[in-house]
């Protein structure tokens, strides 16, 4: 009997996304659930914290947050691999998920909370699925889903979408994005050509939960004004049955999306490694590194946009430029013609003097 990994999530979820695409596409075994006391207690207990998606091991070893779960999981499933041989490829993998991950929530967080009908969805969403969890039904699990609804509301100011110019920006940002984005994907192409990607399980990981299954009028414009990103999402959801052949390559096509959403991400990313640099210099080595950083000011396609940043963010930012400092000089110096026309060159080549890591679930100054 093949063993089976447990992965702790939802599909209300913005990350549960992420990993739930790549076992999918992966073929791993897995079987996906919430499960309340667990992620209370027993989970909570080793990872120092309530997030989801978690995901556990057939051995029972604890994996938390998508980046270190897919990174765990990847070298032990060679089959289907998700992440491209190109060194550019590769870049653009991780540039679109430090931008998905860390910027683009904004967007769907907006979506969600600053629509009143994708507000009342998902409050029924939260009190089904996580009181649910704790065996709640009727009055007591809406209260739940009250409850954890305004928990999320809190993260608004942080996220720049609590006034009307943050919503404002967001929402062109989604928009406009997502027209661009719809001629690039559809049914049998994805972002590096005939094959899934690290790229499309991240692009996937930006959409699904909130802005195409929340009801709203995000959902309303993806399914009346981009039917090929949809095709795609759908596809993503399911991707085991997606090809492991084909081309994987990056096209003008990608680059052309990508002019639109890298520059804002290299702002927000120098803004991020600036403020950490800043709260490294008070930060106790023999603590974890759980900074909030000032608010980082951006341009999102023409509109000025000022949120938050954290000490995850700049590991996460961190893990861009790996990837470039791991090339070969060849390689860079045909990389840098690209991270030059997409904003990121200039972050690629500043190092900061600090350097972060990641262990028992939490960022350390290394």
């Amino acid at each position: 009997m093949t063993s089976q990994y447990t992965q702790y999530g939802t599909l209300f979820s913005y990350y549960s996304a992420k990993t739930r695409a790549y076992l999918s596409y992966k073929r791993i075994p897995f079987v996906e659930r919430y499960d309340g006391p667990e992620l209370n207690g027993r989970i909570r207990h080793i990872t120092h914290k309530v997030m989801v998606p978690v995901v556990e091991a057939p051995d029972g070893e604890i994996l938390q947050d998508t980046t270190a779960i897919i990174d765990a999981l990847e070298p032990s499933f060679l089959e289907r691999p998700v992440f491209p041989t190109d060194p550019l490829a590769m870049l653009l993998c991780r540039i679109v998920e430090f931008v998905v991950d860390e910027l683009w929530i904004s967007t769907a967080m907006n979506t969600r909370w600053n629509d009143p009908v994708s507000k009342a969805f998902v409050i029924t969403e939260f009190g089904n699925g996580i009181g649910g969890g704790f065996g709640l039904k009727g009055a007591q699990a809406r209260a739940i889903g009250e409850k954890v609804a305004d928990r999320m509301q809190s993260f608004l100011p942080y996220l720049g979408i609590a006034d009307q110019a943050g919503r404002d920006a967001a929402t062109h940002f989604f928009k406009t994005t997502s027209t661009q984005l719809n001629t690039l994907l559809g049914p049998g192409e994805f972002a590096l050509g005939e094959r899934p990607s690290f790229l499309d399980i991240c692009l996937h990981t930006a959409y699904f939960a909130h802005q195409y299954r929340d009801l709203g009028d995000a959902q309303h414009f993806l399914k009346s004004e981009t039917p090929r990103l949809c095709y795609f999402l759908d596809s993503m959801h399911a991707a085991h049955t997606l090809p492991d052949e084909g081309s994987c390559e990056v096209s003008e096509g990608l680059l052309s999306y990508l002019d639109l959403i890298a520059p804002a991400g290299a702002q927000f990313a120098s803004g991020i490694e600036h403020g950490a640099a800043e709260a490294c210099e008070s930060a106790d080595p023999l603590m974890p590194f759980g900074a909030i950083l000032p608010p980082i000011s951006l341009d999102l396609l023409g509109h000025a946009f000022t949120r938050g940043g954290s000490a995850f963010s700049a590991w996460k930012a961190q893990r861009v430029r790996d990837v470039f400092d791991s090339m070969s000089t060849e390689n860079r110096a045909r990389v840098l013609p690209v991270a030059q026309r997409l904003g990121w060159a200039e972050f690629l080549n500043s190092p900061p003097s600090y350097r972060l890591e990641r262990r028992d679930f939490q960022i350390w100054l290394a």
